[in-house]
């Protein structure tokens, strides 16, 4: 961890806990087409991959009509955008380790692959948002992650080297994004991955975001 100098966090299944405002408003948009609801679990296995792949994945499981997913993914942003806060929470340690790794000068972005607006809605609505000097969405640039595109565009705005950068996520895609960006990966253990942890190829696995702040701690004081 020696010369760490800013730290990169994804979104949905690391930050915080956002399956059930984005269950709902599948589920609306599901109702909308005559088609069967899913439950939470069904849904975490589908996020991850930005708005679209969710809604293809839904149509997919209910018989929807994938001829019209254009159309029914800014449908579905429409239902989202307007309740994205509603229920999503931060998970627990959080707000406490993102005010420590500020506390100890890093600065800090957020690279997600949930469209822009709705990111900056959570962030600002659980109080995350003046924590972080950069935020990158899913609709930001023309790639998302796994591409390195995003993590490369949040670094530039640092002003930091990937060598220099850490990447905190909870699916395959982070960490893939971060290794094609020449950046170290950390992987929580909860969240929405759609493979087994030890499988992401991530340097290490935390149980907790409490466990991120003394290791960076320590490192920063070694």
């Amino acid at each position: 961890m020696s010369s760490l100098k800013a730290i990169i966090f994804d979104l949905d299944g690391t930050l915080v806990d956002s399956a059930r405002d984005l269950r709902d408003a599948v589920n609306v948009l599901l109702a909308e087409e005559d088609l069967r609801q899913i439950d939470l679990e069904e849904t975490k296995s589908m996020i991850g991959d930005g708005a679209a792949k969710l809604v293809e994945r839904a149509l997919s499981a209910t018989g929807g009509d994938l001829s019209r997913l254009p159309a029914l993914v800014a449908r579905f942003l429409e239902i989202y955008e307007a309740n994205a806060s509603h229920h999503t929470e931060a998970y627990s340690g959080v707000v406490e380790t993102l005010a420590g790794l500020r506390g100890l000068g890093l600065p800090l972005a957020v690279v997600t692959n949930k469209p822009y607006a709705a990111t900056i809605d959570i962030l600002q609505a659980l109080g995350l948002r003046a924590y972080f000097d950069a935020v990158v969405g899913g609709d930001t640039l023309p790639e998302r992650k796994p591409h390195p595109a995003p993590i490369l565009a949040a670094l530039k705005h640092l002003g930091v080297a990937p060598e220099s950068a850490l990447m905190v996520g909870d699916n395959y895609h982070d960490v893939q994004a971060a290794r094609a960006a020449g950046v170290r990966a950390f992987a929580v253990t909860y969240g929405y991955s759609h493979k087994p942890h030890a499988e992401l190829g991530a340097d290490l696995l935390i149980d907790t975001m409490s466990e991120l702040l003394p290791i960076v701690a320590n490192a920063a004081a070694a």
